[in-house]
């Protein structure tokens, strides 16, 4: 018995990198990876773009993306051209990162701080640190602020809504403000 392949099983990853590029065209497109310490990332496609291209093909690539794949398209412009591709839109998407990364962590009365809660995985190594008094959130630079803000080109503004609704889904922690400083002694690792 003969099989016949079809296009779609002869589709890859890197099939999407050449459709882009094909897009993009004289510019050259290829998969990016994220930094590993940003843990689960697969609800994201990323690809790094290299060289000028026709800003009118990003309008005709998001309504490709749309239409041919059904995936949302978010193209950033920072240290490096970032395509980015979300089954969701891309705020949601953040939210779903943070639900599958940060959202069994443990709630940890402070010995140090009182009226504070500290939410972490393993004791030394907090992630969040809620002042009930405040009620402020310090968020973990490193592990989660940079990730929407280096990645993603976020403003404060955007972040903060986002990890202020997951935060109010995930944690029941509603009416909180979320900050984030590089150093925090309550949010280091040790």
């Amino acid at each position: 018995m003969k099989y016949i392949k079809t296009y779609e099983s002869f589709y890859n990853e890197d099939d999407m990198a050449r459709e882009i590029s094909m897009l993009l065209d004289p510019a050259t497109v290829e998969r990016f990876e994220f930094d590993p310490m940003y843990k689960d990332t697969s609800m994201f496609r990323a690809y790094e773009v290299d060289g000028e291209f026709d800003t009118q093909a990003l309008v005709s690539m998001r309504g490709y993306m749309n239409d041919e794949h059904n995936l949302h398209f978010t193209y950033i412009e920072g240290t490096d051209k970032l395509i980015i591709l979300t089954e969701k839109p891309l705020k949601e998407t953040c939210i779903d990162w943070l639900n599958k990364n940060y959202s069994g962590l443990e709630s940890v009365e402070s010995k140090d701080r009182p009226g504070s809660v500290l939410y972490r995985y393993l004791p030394k190594d907090n992630i969040l640190l809620y002042d009930k008094k405040k009620r402020e959130v310090w968020v973990r630079y490193k592990l989660i602020w940079a990730f929407f803000k280096d990645y993603f080109n976020l403003d404060e503004q955007e972040i903060k809504g986002i990890t202020e609704e997951w935060l109010s889904k995930t944690y029941n922690l509603r009416g909180i403000t979320t900050s984030s400083l590089h150093t925090h002694p309550y949010l280091q690792a040790n």
